[in-house]
């Protein structure tokens, strides 16, 4: 068994909030006072994936970062001597735990749907990101990988992680091979997709939501699809339903009216535009030229 599933409590339980701990060694970071405990719920960050926030013994972690045995706390200021007790930023956390869990049903999805492969992921504040090695996807494109995707969250199928032995590997149908070959982390949904992979999920697909694409850009041989997950999608929702009905009630229409409704507002700003310049042009043309004795 990885010898780091005894420290590393997030790839235990996830879900897991708060744990007891002990200081094992301290260091300051930039300036910053540092801790590494002997076992941590805390995720660094890695793998696209941000770090998780919260408190040791009332101190705010402020950043998590691993090496290769241990990870590293950083801390407001400098943490009291004594038993350690964690806890987690559980709104933070579980908001990675849809935006990366839905990361793995759209990479699935669009692998599926049109034989695009993820080559990147970012899992921002704001919103999450996959590259993709095709540059041509078509709105039909996206619309196929975001209905499956959303679909098997519908299903809500079962989200399981563990390790497996070198030996295990090849009977696994990883979406894409390890870079290295040792013991490694698969996360599987049920039937669907197998990734290698050490982030924090949640435990069913229901839990992710919903999975929206918001955008994409083109980048070369390369395509950035921009989406989001969970509660950042309902919020999104939110976001422009409050624009549509502000529009709404600006122009006196009802929704499906919206477009037809700016389509006559440009139109007529068009054409008060051009009757100024016409303006404009007959003005100049019957000036008279003041002379100048």
């Amino acid at each position: 068994m990885n010898s780091l599933l005894s420290t590393r409590l997030y790839w235990r339980d996830a879900y897991l909030r708060t744990f007891e701990a002990a200081v094992r060694d301290q260091t300051t970071v930039n300036g910053q006072p540092a801790v590494a405990l002997d076992v941590s719920a805390f995720y660094p960050t890695g793998g696209g994936q941000p770090h998780d926030t919260g408190l040791l013994n009332n101190v705010a972690v402020t950043e998590v970062a691993a090496d290769d045995d241990a990870v590293w706390h950083l801390l407001e200021t400098r943490l009291p001597a004594g038993p350690v007790r964690g806890q987690i930023d559980w709104p933070r956390r579980y908001d990675h735990m849809q935006q990366h869990t839905g990361q793995h049903l759209l990479s699935q999805a669009f692998i599926v749907t049109c034989a695009a492969e993820t080559i990147g992921f970012h899992l921002g504040v704001e919103s999450t990101t996959i590259d993709l090695n095709q540059a041509t996807l078509s709105q039909a494109d996206l619309d196929a990988a975001e209905a499956l995707a959303n679909q098997v969250i519908a299903e809500n199928r079962a989200v399981r992680a563990r390790f497996v032995t070198p030996e295990e590997l090849p009977t696994i149908p990883l979406r894409r091979p390890p870079k290295e070959h040792a013991e490694i982390r698969v996360v599987e949904i049920a039937d669907f997709d197998w990734s290698a992979c050490g982030g924090t999920h949640v435990r069913q697909t229901a839990e992710v939501g919903q999975i929206k694409i918001r955008r994409l850009d083109r980048r070369g041989a390369e395509t950035r699809i921009e989406f989001l997950c969970g509660q950042r999608a309902l919020a999104d929702y939110r976001r422009k339903q409050e624009t549509v009905q502000a529009l709404i009630n600006r122009l006196t229409t009802a929704e499906d009216d919206l477009p037809a409704a700016v389509d006559r507002l440009q139109g007529r700003l068009c054409e008060l535009q051009r009757q100024l310049r016409a303006a404009q042009a007959e003005r100049d043309a019957v000036a008279v030229p003041v002379q100048i004795l």
